[in-house]
């Protein structure tokens, strides 16, 4: 009896350890986030994002772990449609279009909605699945051409959570209400057939990039960012939002190619003498490099936006800037 216990805990581990294994993140430095363009609009490629990593929890909790039982670091990872490149990631959403089609795709994690309030806006002739068998779909074949569907995602985050998929036709809406059913349907069926639950012991892209670039196509600038002790919740074209702990807290840091704004600006310099502006807030600061003048007009600048004290700025933009690579001055 006592060798038939020891095997069935050893099988017990063993299955244990092979469900953990199940459970990968990407390898740290594994990822670079790189610029294409495609008739005139830039993106990243499609091997800069290869899968989507999304949860209904807010990413602060996460990086924070004030709740690990209630905010775990559980994750939903799904490949994008294939042909895709990324638009926009976020720690809950994802964006992704098709440069052949000009369709659309995007996914976000819902912590809490329902099938009644997604069909709120629905037509009821468009209405192609009513929620009853954990999918909503509905179809709005009107010159903006869009399908959406809402999936029920209780069996692994609970409660009310759900996943929010959207197709639109940037093309000018072109399909019909069919089409638009088939495309969106085909769509829930290709997630729910690769979805997979990660659950992991930090958030999934703690370290993951190596570097990402940031463009702004209006002043023709791109830059490079090391992102190796980075851990990125948002990226969108020209810029990111990085959450890490530190002393116990959250700090989040923005860099972006933007403009100034505002009224109480000062001028002030790093410690090798290039000049900034800055605004100061009790708990954040923003600092602003000049880059370049559009060409007709215009100026764009780098700005970098960091969550702390103000006592604390000059020493942690010191650090951040040193990480960006700006383009060479014309």
């Amino acid at each position: 009896m006592k060798k038939i216990l020891s095997c069935l805990l050893i099988l017990a581990l063993c299955i244990g350890l092979s469900t953990a294994a199940m459970a990968v993140a990407p390898a740290v430095g594994s990822m670079k986030a790189v610029q294409q363009t495609i008739r005139g609009n830039s993106t990243w490629t499609p091997e800069s994002f290869p899968e989507i990593w999304i949860t209904p929890f807010f990413a602060e909790y996460i990086v924070e772990g004030r709740d690990n039982e209630r905010y775990p670091a559980s994750f939903l990872r799904f490949p994008p449609p294939e042909g895709t490149s990324p638009l926009r990631i976020d720690y809950d959403f994802s964006s992704y279009i098709d440069f052949d089609t000009l369709f659309q795709y995007s996914y976000q994690a819902m912590e809490r909605t329902s099938y009644e309030l997604f069909l709120e806006k629905a037509e009821e002739e468009n209405i192609l699945n009513d929620g009853s068998g954990g999918v909503a779909v509905y179809v709005k074949p009107d010159r903006w051409g869009r399908g959406r569907a809402l999936i029920d995602l209780k069996p692994y985050f609970g409660g009310t959570s759900k996943l929010w998929i959207e197709i639109y036709d940037n093309a000018g809406g072109n399909l019909t209400g069919e089409e638009l059913g088939k495309l969106i349907q085909d769509e829930v069926a290709r997630v729910q057939a690769a979805i997979q639950m990660e659950e992991l012991d930090r958030f999934w892209s703690q370290g993951a990039f190596s570097s990402v670039e940031l463009f702004e196509d209006r002043y023709d600038v791109t830059i490079t960012v090391d992102a190796s002790d980075m851990t990125i919740t948002h990226i969108q074209g020209k810029g990111l939002k990085s959450q890490v702990l530190a002393d116990g807290k959250v700090r989040s840091t923005e860099i972006e190619l933007g403009s100034p704004h505002g009224d109480d600006l000062e001028d002030q310099t790093l410690a090798d003498g290039t000049p900034y502006v800055r605004m100061t807030r009790d708990y954040w600061s923003d600092a602003y490099f000049f880059i370049k003048k559009g060409r007709s007009s215009g100026e764009i600048y780098l700005h970098i936006k960091i969550g702390v004290p103000a006592e604390e700025f000059a020493a942690e933009l010191e650090k951040v800037y040193s990480l960006i690579t700006l383009p060479v001055a014309e």
